[in-house]
């Protein structure tokens, strides 16, 4: 009797050709579920990413908005402006407490009512300057007068008034909102006016001779 013995590899049965089908299965899922989650991850970075960047850029353009304010009224040559409730020549001083409690959460609208866009002398509305910010809103600027110390009182030969300088930035879109706010004091010097018999209260701010105050007190982000 002769034996047929057959060569070769064992056949493979379907139960473990089944088995390698699943775990190629599970192992392309678990690679696509690697590849989504990396996918989000990268989308979430580029949304923060954007977002930071237009809250900087608001935060410059109210900061470029505040510091054309200052050298406003600063560099202000004339007599010292009242406070009043409407445009005093075509400028918004506000008195103490005149304003909202939260200026920073008011509408862009309610912010060029009550002030004056950076870059536009309020006194006339002429431009005299075209602030490049990259926002989508120019930068805007509103002024209140918080108190004011005669002269002599402190040992100075100028009046010199306290005032709260508010400045409103956006970026790109509307939802990037920045508010910033400063404390300024301006001394306002005597000039004699020998027409009208008696003092005015004119000129730019010296801010050179003691005890004349002039400048920066102090600032603040709000928003």
């Amino acid at each position: 009797m002769k034996l047929c013995l057959q060569s070769g590899p064992y056949p493979v049965s379907q139960k473990t050709g089944g088995m390698v089908l699943l775990l190629c299965l599970i192992f392309l899922m678990a690679l696509t579920l690697l590849g989504l989650s990396a996918s989000s991850d990268t989308i979430l970075q580029n949304k923060l990413t954007s977002n930071l960047q237009e809250s900087e850029r608001a935060r410059q353009s109210a900061l470029v908005g505040l510091s054309w304010a200052e050298r406003w009224l600063l560099q202000h040559n004339g007599p010292v402006p009242g406070s009043c409730s409407e445009p005093c020549n075509g400028l918004n001083l506000h008195d103490t407490d005149d304003l909202p409690p939260d200026p920073q959460h008011e509408s862009f609208s309610w912010w060029m009512t009550q002030g004056h866009e950076a870059g536009i002398d309020p006194l006339t509305g002429n431009r005299i300057a075209r602030l490049a910010t990259g926002s989508v809103k120019p930068p805007v600027w509103i002024i209140e007068e918080l108190q004011s110390i005669p002269p002599t009182a402190d040992g100075s030969p100028d009046l010199q008034v306290w005032y709260r300088v508010l400045a409103r930035g956006n970026g790109r879109t509307d939802n990037a909102v920045s508010v910033v706010e400063s404390i300024v004091v301006r001394s306002w010097p005597l000039v004699e006016d020998a027409e009208l018999g008696g003092s005015e209260i004119t000129g730019p701010c010296p801010g050179s001779e003691m005890p004349t105050v002039c400048g920066r007190f102090s600032w603040r982000e709000l928003r």
